[in-house]
């Protein structure tokens, strides 16, 4: 009892908010596809400077967990495996987001000895038409890369890296669920799924054509897929498997739970190729919206705006660059889940006690 009382101790003050346990650091907004709805498109093509890297280990002592991926394809960054080695020398987890298609050999060999904990693949389709049509990219050479990479993770005996599907979903993918639950399957994965409507944020949509637009889910195109997910075990049971996973999405999302939905604000950082700090991902414009750079803002400005953040959030009064925020739950909707466990308990209870004899 005093060990786990000491061990949860622990962890409460890990994971206080004020700290920084996890980054994610994009290496490149160069990619080798063409998605319509990424915005590194319009971005200026460049690396992250791998000498802001150290700078940025140096500076956050509570760092625990690095997602090496941002508006690009992470591995076209000729520093990738060297930065990961300088977490990985600190004791830090990692994992990323790829597009699959450059899983070489060589650059399989180089995950695996890294030690990487957790890799989603980025999809929407897997018709090969509609892959290439999305992503500009070939989806047999996805395919291959993640049978290569399961393959020579299994060779060595090793559980990690997991490897899942990052999917976004757009209005016409989303029949075409059941059948990436079967290409996972097929393939092996298992780091589970994770599912995105095709982002609504002005950061994102600025980047939209009109025929991209007119992909983005309406409210019904959200319940229907919702009913296709419950409906449908091998999309359940995929999605279930992100439990086993240590994906920075994943870990973040269990460690820093909030009511307001963002757990970014609670201990995490965006830094991206430029070494500007942000409070997400999501936040692209950081002359804007910035919260300093990497090796020449205070570490505790940075926390001090974004504790202003997570403060606005709690009172409902999300900053401009939270707005259309997937992750964000105004009051009303706290309210309204708040509801609905209470009646979902309610409920239990009423069963529970209303006939003993059929609980067994």
């Amino acid at each position: 009892m005093e060990e786990t009382a000491e061990r949860e101790g622990s962890a409460a003050v890990r994971d206080a908010p004020g700290k920084v346990v996890f980054v994610q650091v994009e290496p490149t907004t160069r990619c080798n596809f063409t998605c319509g709805f990424c915005s590194g498109r319009q971005m200026d093509q460049s690396d992250f400077d791998t000498g802001d890297f150290e700078r940025l280990l140096d500076s956050l002592p509570d760092l625990e967990h690095i997602e090496l991926q941002g508006e690009g394809e992470p591995l076209l960054h000729k520093g990738f495996f060297a930065m990961a080695r300088q977490a990985r020398a600190r004791g830090i987890h990692l994992s990323m987001i790829t597009n699959g298609s450059l899983l070489s050999e060589e650059r399989v060999a180089s995950i695996l000895d890294v030690g990487m904990e957790a890799i989603y693949v980025s999809i929407e389709s897997p018709d090969d038409a509609a892959f290439q049509e999305i992503r500009g990219g070939i989806l047999k050479k996805v395919k291959d890369g993640i049978s290569r990479l399961l393959q020579a993770r299994n060779a060595r005996g090793l559980q990690r890296p997991t490897v899942g599907f990052a999917i976004t979903v757009l209005k016409d993918t989303i029949d075409t669920l059941p059948d990436v639950a079967a290409l996972y399957r097929g393939l092996g994965m298992d780091g589970g799924a994770t599912l995105q409507p095709l982002n609504r944020m002005e950061s994102y949509t600025g980047v939209y054509d009109k025929a991209m637009e007119a992909r983005l889910l309406e409210p019904e195109d959200t319940l229907r897929m919702r009913q296709l997910v419950r409906g449908t075990p091998e999309i359940a049971a995929m999605l279930a498997e992100t439990r086993r996973t240590r994906h920075f999405y994943i870990e973040m999302g269990r460690r820093f739970a909030a009511e307001h939905g963002c757990p970014w604000v609670k201990g995490a950082l965006y830094v991206d190729r430029h070494g500007a700090i942000a409070s997400c991902c999501m936040v692209k414009d950081t002359a804007q919206y910035g919260l300093g750079k990497i090796g020449l803002t205070p570490l505790e400005a940075v926390l001090e705006q974004r504790r202003r953040i997570d403060a606005a959030l709690e009172a409902g009064q999300p900053p401009e660059q939270c707005r259309g925020c997937g992750y964000y739950r105004s009051p009303e909707q706290r309210e309204a889940a708040r509801l609905n466990r209470l009646a979902r308990q309610r409920a239990r209870e009423g069963r529970g006690g209303a006939d003993p004899g059929q609980r067994g």
